[in-house]
């Protein structure tokens, strides 16, 4: 088993809080909007639905997807699920911050049902280039690194892992959004709202101090224009299968 990367605890817990907040998160949004336009193009009825990771106050955008649809806070809900008892599961974000993803990829694929539906939606490796340069730029100053980010699946390895977990016809696309903050604290604060924080057990414990943090916003707005500086996010849409001849898609 490889080494663990992720606090589990300290991920569990940015998760809860991010999902307790009776807000709107606007990615959240847009990968609704997305699975919705997406979905109304499959002809096979899902009649059993598992929703994980979505914010509550957009859960209603959901509700008629499928004939009976659940909603839960994470993947972990899986494990109250029999075999095959699923057509459709939905996973929103999460993936990306989990130790040994191929496992859980094929718990999820044995809690399909024949001609069974994964569709998912998470973090992109390209993401937050501005952020992690401003991080980086604070760290320099002060002759200390630190693990602030973590490498994350491409496109092409997670169509590999879907496959390898036993699932067919593996789609992966990327959204690719670029957005103009007016600081550093509103973007780590739409962070804080998406659950997306560092959870890296490598993680500093003690926060940057006020002269690092300083530093880093001037970094930030440093790469902008003088009113705003542009992040770029990557989002990876993914769909896979299990193998049926009765599959439509």
């Amino acid at each position: 088993m490889a080494d663990a990367l992720f606090d589990e605890k300290a991920r569990r817990l940015r998760w809860r809080r991010a999902l307790s907040r009776d807000t709107r998160p606007f990615l959240a949004e847009r990968v609704i909007d997305e699975w919705r336009e997406r979905l109304a193009l499959v002809t096979r009825r899902f009649d059993r639905v598992l929703v994980t990771g979505v914010p509550p106050a957009l859960r209603t955008r959901l509700a008629s997807i499928g004939g009976e649809v659940r909603f839960a806070d994470t993947i972990d809900a899986l494990a109250d699920e029999t075999e095959s008892s699923l057509d459709l599961i939905a996973v929103m974000g999460e993936l990306e911050g989990r130790d040994e993803l191929p496992v859980l990829l094929r718990v999820i694929a044995s809690r399909l049902a024949p001609g069974g539906l994964l569709a998912g939606a998470m973090a992109g490796g390209n993401s937050l280039p501005a952020l992690r340069a401003a991080l980086h730029a604070a760290d320099r100053d002060s002759g200390a690194f630190a693990a602030r980010s973590h490498p994350r699946v491409e496109p092409g390895a997670l169509a590999t892992l879907l496959s390898a977990a036993g699932l067919a016809d593996a789609v992966v696309d990327v959204d690719r959004l670029t957005l103009r903050y007016r600081s550093l604290d509103r973007l780590i604060g739409d962070l804080r709202d998406h659950g997306a924080t560092n959870a890296l057990l490598a993680r500093p414990r003690s926060s940057l101090g006020k002269s690092r943090w300083a530093t880093a916003r001037t970094a930030f707005a440093s790469a902008g224009d003088g009113t705003a500086t542009e992040e770029r996010i990557e989002i990876l849409h993914y769909a896979a299968w299990t193998p049926s001849t009765q599959k439509a898609a």
